[in-house]
């Protein structure tokens, strides 16, 4: 996790995985079920968990379905994680 100042306020910047897994643990669903649930392999949501790859518009619908947290949530904060990579380079 990293902190951005943002205007006036700090904002925490951070993958969207984390979140995702914090939403499955408190689903009381394994990462097996979540993947079932979504229709991707496991080995995919792993990776979305641990930071390695990147929430799609078409994952973040897949994700909408089961936790029902919109895809637009999703979405921005895949957007807010990527624009931080940016200009921390």
């Amino acid at each position: 996790m990293s902190i951005k100042a943002n205007a006036s306020k700090l904002i925490a910047v951070y993958h969207p995985g984390v979140t995702l897994d914090e939403k499955i643990k408190e689903m009381g669903m394994s990462v097996k079920e979540f993947a079932v649930r979504v229709s991707k392999p496991e080995k995919m949501i792993f990776a979305l968990i641990g930071g390695n790859s990147s929430i799609t518009t078409k994952m973040a619908i897949s994700i909408e379905a089961v936790t029902k947290i919109p895809a637009s949530f999703w979405l921005r904060k895949q957007q807010l994680y990527d624009e931080y990579l940016v200009r921390k380079k």
